[in-house]
């Protein structure tokens, strides 16, 4: 079943929403279009946090 996240672009600041899949793999992160700055970021599949993100 699919999840819908909101994570804050590290460039813009800006919160964006994205569904994320909850399918099971190997990876931990997962790759992710931003609408925001039309780049990708790695998001971590567990917690939907951005890579790198120290935020609690």
């Amino acid at each position: 079943m699919d999840r819908q996240i909101v994570f804050k672009c590290p460039r813009t600041g800006m919160n964006v929403q994205h569904r994320l899949d909850d399918e099971p793999g190997e990876r931990t992160h997962v790759s992710v279009p931003c609408p925001a700055c039309t780049g990708l970021h790695l998001l971590d599949r567990s917690t939907g946090k951005p890579l790198g993100d120290r935020r609690n």
